[in-house]
């Protein structure tokens, strides 16, 4: 896996390892790899196909159902079934430790905008022969499909950068046509001196084409007075972008 890879899972890496930690000691969870994580579609490539191994200590039942995938004006992600999506088998079995292919398609041409769909792969739940007190959590994992435009458009802007009652707010705008993965955010701040007072970073993930994010950060009640500079760097797959805040002390005051 290479780095760039690596870090755009990051995120789910992050949050699969707090969801395991709180489950129960006597929890069951199917291990199933995925290969590739992420389907792109164009005008030239308009199928695919999936590898699922199954590292699991028993046979798994996996169904597949196919969504149009968007965001809200808070970049939640929200979800309709489509049939925009075409893959083959819909319902099936992977005996312990084999592989098995799902291929992938879609008759949908490339437009302008990008568009995007998941592929979910849940589990079947299996009758149980003998009785137990473990609980089953049953997986469920969404690959991301996206049909590209025909031809890609990166852009994106750093808006409405505000220190309201010693609060940061500022929303990043995907202009764009297609979406990107933000890799980090990062705010740092210095005082007249051009030192550094504080430095904070946050994670990010997926902003579809068109959307916007808001993000805020708290600056710290004590270092707050001090800092006369914020600068704002956010960093993403595809571009990079950075807005420079000049600020007064009245602006940290609640």
């Amino acid at each position: 896996m290479g780095k760039n890879t690596f870090i755009s899972l990051l995120p789910a890496i992050i949050c699969l390892l707090i969801f395991t930690s709180l489950l129960p000691e006597n929890a069951l969870s199917a291990n199933l790899s995925i290969s590739p994580t992420r389907v792109f579609f164009d005008g030239q490539r308009k199928i695919d196909i999936l590898t699922l191994k199954n590292a699991s200590e028993e046979e798994l039942t996996l169904q597949l159902r196919a969504y149009k995938w968007e965001q809200d004006k808070e970049v939640k992600n929200v979800y309709s079934p489509t049939k925009d999506i075409i893959f083959f088998p819909k319902i099936f079995r992977i005996p312990q430790g084999e592989e098995r292919l799902v291929r992938i398609g879609t008759k949908i041409p490339p437009g302008k905008h990008e568009k995007t769909y998941r592929l979910y792969i849940e589990e079947v739940p299996a009758p149980r022969s003998v009785e137990t007190t473990a609980v089953r959590i049953l997986l469920r994992i969404g690959v991301p499909i996206f049909i590209s435009p025909l031809k890609t458009e990166a852009k994106a802007v750093i808006e409405k950068a505000a220190l309201i009652k010693g609060r940061l707010l500022f929303t990043l705008k995907n202009q764009g046509n297609s979406h990107f993965i933000i890799k980090t955010v990062k705010v740092k701040g210095t005082d007249a001196e051009g030192k550094e007072t504080f430095n904070t970073e946050i994670g990010g993930w997926y902003l579809l084409g068109g959307n916007s994010k808001v993000f805020t950060v708290d600056l710290p009640a004590d270092n707050c007075p001090n800092t006369k500079t914020l600068n704002i760097d956010i960093n993403t797959d595809k571009l990079s972008l950075n807005e420079k805040l000049d600020i007064s002390t009245e602006m940290c005051a609640p």
